[in-house]
């Protein structure tokens, strides 16, 4: 999360953050598009078969605002998303299935100079765990992380306790569960050796996904893009965007690649010439639908 200002500046005809922090063109990018898109449409006039724009909070933590919303509110039946950090034309085809897991491990404080034979080290146990998960890119479908770890409460004591929190994400969805189990086995197995216990909890994070670039939304979103003088090209992705949610429900939405980049970083940043050319997307998409419905 930023810790300073955002304050954006456009150097150069690139919009970064002078604050020294994210930008927070993930997705900001996404917004002022679809309101200058729809802007155009209403001064200028501009047939279309429909238009609903949906804004959603805390995408960044597991959808939450997506999940949230009740998409029987809506009249379409199919969606596009701008979240995606790439050169605009990618079209992403899937995006993962994402498991939560947090683990607490409970040891025995002692007095780490006097007595540390009496203690049970929380963080050793889970530092054991953490070590001997298997991390990172664990094949091109499938990643795992631990991001945030806590515990203890003094330098001079054994620490009794110690969470972190994990996360697995791949395309297969049986790989999801099998590395789900596999760090389970491997934390309680660390617990055991460190004579510690292991409270677990697993949740699911987001459902992933798959288009085929046959399926008349991906078709939609490529006639578009070449319309706006961009060749459409296709990839699977390995976040999460309000989309995952969206086609779980039964709704048809793509994520479409914004020209955003380094999201994430201080050094996140976007061209101004991405944000107009991903508005004339945004009106091919809406020519290219009206086409369809007519």
């Amino acid at each position: 999360p930023p810790e300073a200002l955002i304050e954006p500046v456009v150097e150069d005809g690139v919009v970064r953050n002078a604050g020294g922090t994210i930008l927070g063109s993930d997705n900001k990018a996404a917004v002022v598009v679809m309101l200058e898109a729809a802007r155009r449409i209403l001064q200028e006039g501009r047939p279309h078969g429909g238009i609903e724009l949906v804004f959603t909070p805390q995408e960044e933590v597991s959808l939450r605002g997506a999940a949230e919303f009740d998409h029987t509110r809506l009249v379409a039946q199919t969606g596009f998303v701008y979240d995606q950090g790439a050169p605009i034309g990618e079209i992403v085809l899937g995006s993962p299935h994402g498991r939560l897991l947090d683990f607490r491990f409970h040891g025995r404080a002692a007095h780490a100079g006097m007595a540390p034979e009496e203690g049970r080290s929380a963080i050793a146990g889970a530092s054991r765990a953490i070590a001997d998960f298997r991390l990172g890119r664990i094949d091109e479908e499938t990643s795992a992380n631990v991001g945030v770890i806590s515990g203890g409460t003094a330098r001079n004591v054994v620490p009794e306790w110690c969470t972190f929190q994990a996360e697995v994400r791949s395309h297969d969805e049986r790989k999801v569960t099998e590395l789900v189990r596999e760090m389970l086995e491997t934390a309680a197995f660390a617990a055991s050796l460190s004579e510690c216990e292991v409270e677990s909890e697993v949740r699911p994070s987001f459902p992933g996904y798959r288009f085929r670039e046959s399926d008349p939304p991906v078709v939609l979103a490529a006639t578009a893009l070449r319309s706006a003088g961009f060749e459409p090209s296709y990839a699977l992705s390995g976040g999460g965007a309000d989309a995952n949610v969206f086609n779980a429900r039964g709704l048809s939405c793509v994520n479409l690649a914004n020209g955003m980049a380094e999201i994430h970083t201080p050094a996140e940043h976007i061209a101004v010439g991405d944000l107009d050319a991903m508005v004339d997307v945004t009106l091919a998409l809406v020519d290219a639908a009206r086409e369809t419905v007519s």
